[in-house]
């Protein structure tokens, strides 16, 4: 059976250089890795599924060669649609974060997905969050304007850089993901917020400034902080949220605690489509998870469609394609359990050798940036061939079952 090994194959793309590049952890064997998680105002669709999907499979992989991983993945209690949609439906903002974080998650374990290390939430980080403001504006990386406090990207010239924007495109730019800020108030126009004042119940915190609550971009930069210290190995989500999102993390984080780089690999997955379109809440256009799950579609097949395009590439959901991926997730199941001619027939010398190439390809396929559509493609092959009897016993399917629970498919019998 193919065992976790210690190795120094796993090579990355990049966000921030646009490289492929060798992964090298801060600490040898051990990895932080912080993903952008769900604003809970609503319950998840695919789009937030996808990513939770790609970089658990990264996490497999990982843990899978010996690495031992802390898994981030935040909570964005605080902000502008939980204090609307909270009004909306009588709740409390509490109330609303803790019913769809509940359905995310069991939506999630139902995908297979493991559970980050920690969720920490926004309302449970603000002293964190206090605390870098003011020590950016000491450093005199940001400044208050009566109960505003903005980051003052003048000091950064390489503000936009992971976006690969700067002067006039920046100021061009345009994405839904923008949040609406009193542009009066800037010294510059592409100054951000990082405090503002605030009297919504439950979304309100004393601070130095008055009443309030904390910019978008500064939650993460605290509870990355938080949770991981001042460099974080991976820092992945939707790349919708490269610009302003991470670039305005990139500058705070390290204006803040003097250190550099950041993130040593910044890792966006694509998009996920509806008729060409973006899933997104604003627009209504959603597949949900549990839909899918309700009209008795697997966690296998939904798996096997999200990783059969690479994570870096946009694609749109068609759900014929998922009827087709159920059909390869029963084959797989099938073979899993050894159904072939020669069902539990000892493997001879040959039958050993042929099994080592496909481990070595599957290795290589997932160390080449995650290339999980050439692994699934690797997985059947040797499905096909367990069912054809050309490969026999045991080991072949044990030897399935161990590299797809890589891509988190579940192929043991129950």
């Amino acid at each position: 059976m193919l065992q976790p090994r210690r190795h120094d194959d796993l090579h990355l793309y990049n966000s921030l250089t646009r490289q492929v590049e060798p992964f090298t952890p801060v600490v040898q064997r051990t990895v932080s890795m912080y993903v952008c998680g769900i604003t809970p105002y609503d319950v998840g669709h695919l789009g937030h599924a996808l990513v939770a999907v790609v970089f658990d499979t990264l996490r497999r992989w990982l843990e899978f060669n010996a690495y031992d991983v802390r898994h981030i993945q935040n909570i964005t209690d605080i902000d502008d649609d939980m204090v609307r949609k909270s009004r909306e439906l009588g709740l409390s903002i509490a109330e609303l974060t803790d019913r769809n974080q509940e359905v995310y998650v069991g939506e999630m374990d139902a995908l297979n997905v493991q559970r980050p290390s920690a969720y920490p939430r926004v309302s449970q980080t603000i002293d964190e969050i206090v605390a870098m403001v003011q020590t950016l504006i000491e450093r005199g990386f940001a400044y208050e304007v009566g109960e505003y406090v903005f980051f003052d990207v003048s000091r950064t010239p390489a503000f936009g850089a992971l976006a690969g924007l700067s002067g006039q495109a920046l100021l061009d730019f345009r994405s839904d993901s923008m949040p609406a800020e009193p542009a009066e108030l800037k010294r510059h126009p592409l100054d951000f917020l990082v405090w503002q004042p605030c009297t919504d119940e439950g979304a309100m915190f004393e601070s130095p400034w008055g009443l309030g609550r904390p910019g978008w971009h500064i939650e993460c930069s605290a509870m990355a902080l938080k949770a991981l210290g001042p460099r974080i190995d991976i820092h992945g989500g939707g790349k919708d949220l490269r610009y302003p999102h991470h670039d305005s993390e990139i500058v705070q984080s390290e204006s803040a605690t003097g250190q550099s780089p950041y993130v040593q690999v910044w890792m966006h997955n694509g998009t996920m489509r509806l008729d060409g379109v973006k899933m997104s809440k604003s627009l209504g256009n959603l597949v949900n998870v549990g839909d899918l799950l309700a009209q008795g579609h697997t966690s296998n097949a939904m798996r096997l469609q999200m990783l059969s395009v690479h994570y870096r590439e946009d694609r749109d959901f068609e759900a014929l394609a998922l009827d087709e991926w159920e059909r390869t997730a029963r084959m797989l199941e099938a073979a899993a359990r050894g159904r072939g001619p020669g069902r539990g027939a000892a493997p001879g010398g040959s039958d050993l050798a042929r099994l080592q190439p496909q481990r070595v390809a599957f290795q290589e396929a997932m160390d080449d940036d995650l290339d999980t559509p050439r692994a699934i493609e690797i997985l059947t092959a040797l499905a096909h061939d367990i069912e054809a009897g050309t490969i026999i016993g045991d080991a072949a399917s044990a030897t399935l079952i161990e590299l797809g629970e890589v891509l988190g498919l579940r192929l043991r019998s129950e």
